[in-house]
């Protein structure tokens, strides 16, 4: 008996050695996140969304395409350590209403992906063409799926897992996202060298992207693109063809989605029906609801910015284990 006893002792020992080893990288990167959090004390306002996070020396500009002589580039932001079945992405995609913005990282998300680089991960944030006059949607989304075909194309390079690329889009960089990450791999073809790579993704998080166009005030969004939507015959047409809503069918990569109850750009509306949608067709997906801050997370506050921080990270970590 005290055999039997002596051997299920160490056979829960040796499990329990076999168990730190295989989540040591889980919780190193938990405790990292947490510590970087703990001493994050800016306080989150529209205006820090558009100042830069992760040092611009920290990252290597690198020109991704360049189609109609206009050169798109974007920051690859290169791991601390090297893992031995290749580096994981994570792309960012900005927002700014299709018009505004650049692919500056914002503050809030600067301890979660300098703990990401720590163990292991290639950040990547991208540039895309602005809207203008044209309202072209299409060359947009063709942009987000280029960048993810140019991580395919130099995986070798830059020692990069393709089988583990996720995206974050916020607002209108989650509505460019979504509709990346949903359509067919043939759609959406602007550089034709590109074009020859997989745009396939493991993972999305949406962080309060539009998925019906036409519930948004179009009063509150760019002057080009009211009076453009205005003028349109076959608005309803257009609102629907870009609209991520409509993309939803079975097999999408995993999705967790971020968004305010009290966002007065983007109604939180649509974020309750792509997660039932989503949810209809069986796909894999988690919901988390944010209070008493606007679609910028103005007066976001300490507490919740770490409650953001940490879903993301249990998001990510979940889709590979580390």
């Amino acid at each position: 008996m005290k055999k039997i006893f002596k051997l299920s002792m160490l056979t829960f020992a040796l499990m329990l050695i076999l168990l730190s080893i295989l989540f040591s990288g889980r919780i190193s990167i938990y405790y990292k996140v947490f510590k970087k959090y703990s001493n994050y004390t800016g306080t989150v306002t529209s205006a820090s969304f558009q100042k830069k996070s992760l040092e611009a020396s920290d990252a290597q500009e690198i020109i991704y395409k360049s189609t109609n002589n206009t050169p798109l580039t974007l920051d690859l932001y290169k791991p601390d350590k090297m893992i031995s079945q290749g580096s994981p992405v994570l792309i960012f995609v900005h927002g700014g209403s299709w018009a505004y913005g650049d692919k500056s990282l914002p503050p809030i998300f600067n301890p979660l992906l300098e703990a990401l680089c720590e163990e292991g991960y290639s950040i990547i944030s991208v540039e895309y063409e602005l809207l203008d006059e044209s309202l072209d949607f299409d060359k947009q989304i063709s942009d987000i799926k280029d960048s993810i075909r140019w991580v395919n194309k130099n995986k070798d390079l830059y020692n990069f897992n393709a089988e583990e690329i996720g995206v974050i889009g916020v607002s209108a960089g989650a509505h460019l996202s979504l509709l990346s990450a949903y359509s067919d791999s043939n759609d959406f073809v602007d550089d034709e060298e590109l074009a020859k790579f997989p745009c396939d993704i493991k993972y999305l998080i949406d962080f309060s992207g539009p998925t019906d166009l036409s519930t948004l005030d179009t009063s509150i969004a760019p002057e080009m693109m009211t009076s453009r939507i205005k003028a349109m015959s076959n608005k309803d047409e257009f609102m629907a063809k870009y609209s991520p809503i409509y993309f939803v069918k079975e097999g999408l990569p995993k999705t967790l989605i971020i968004h305010s109850e009290d966002d007065t750009m983007v109604p939180y509306i649509n974020s309750l029906a792509l997660y039932s949608k989503s949810k209809d067709f069986n796909n894999s997906v988690d919901f988390l609801t944010v209070q008493d801050t606007d679609h910028d997370l103005s007066n976001l506050t300490e507490e919740n910015s770490q409650k953001i921080a940490l879903r993301i990270l249990t998001f990510i970590v979940n889709n590979f284990p580390l």
